[in-house]
C-alpha cells in the first residue's frame, strides 16, 4: 500500500499541444521563395491575341469600357471612358480613382483598327499600372464571304 500522506494521489497535468514551429518555418520559407519569384514571373503587358471568330459580350451595361479612336497624328488620338474624353497623361489617375473599376479590376478596350500597335500597348501598360488585372480587347466578327 502506498503512502500518499495528506496530499492524496499525485496527478500529472497532461497537455496535448501541437508543436507548430516546423510548420511556421515551412510557411516562412515558402513566403520568401514566392516573394523572390513573383517579380520574375510578371514581365510586360499580358495580351491574348484575338481569334478569327469572336464571342458576343453578354451585357455591356455592367462592363467598364474604354474606347480609343485614332486621329491623323498620334497626338490627336482620343481616349474615352464612357462618354468622357480623357487625355493620355490623365488616364492612369482617372482609372485609379474610378470606384467601379477598382472593384471589378477588368476593362473592355475598344481600339480603332487604325491605331498603331505601339500606342495600344502604351494604353494597356497605363491600365496595368493603374491596377487593372484583366484587359479584354473587343473585336468585330469576321464578315462572311
Amino acid at each position: 500500500m502506498a503512502n500518499y500522506g495528506m496530499e492524496g494521489p499525485r496527478k500529472k497535468n497532461v497537455r496535448a499541444e501541437m508543436n507548430i514551429t516546423p510548420m511556421v518555418d515551412i510557411v516562412f520559407t515558402l513566403l520568401i521563395i514566392f516573394m523572390v519569384a513573383a517579380p520574375l514571373i510578371e514581365q510586360g503587358v499580358d495580351l491574348d491575341l484575338p481569334q478569327t471568330e469572336t464571342v458576343a459580350i453578354e451585357s455591356p451595361k455592367d462592363k467598364f469600357i474604354v474606347r480609343v479612336f485614332s486621329g491623323k497624328k498620334e497626338s490627336e488620338n482620343q481616349i474615352f471612358i464612357d462618354k468622357t474624353e480623357v487625355p493620355l497623361k490623365e488616364l492612369e489617375e482617372k482609372l485609379k480613382t474610378n470606384a467601379f473599376l477598382q472593384e471589378k479590376k477588368e476593362i473592355y478596350l475598344h481600339a480603332s483598327r487604325d491605331l498603331s500597335y505601339g500606342y495600344v500597348v502604351r494604353v494597356m501598360a497605363i491600365m496595368k499600372k493603374a491596377g487593372v488585372n484583366s484587359i479584354n480587347l473587343v473585336t468585330e466578327p469576321l464578315e462572311k464571304e
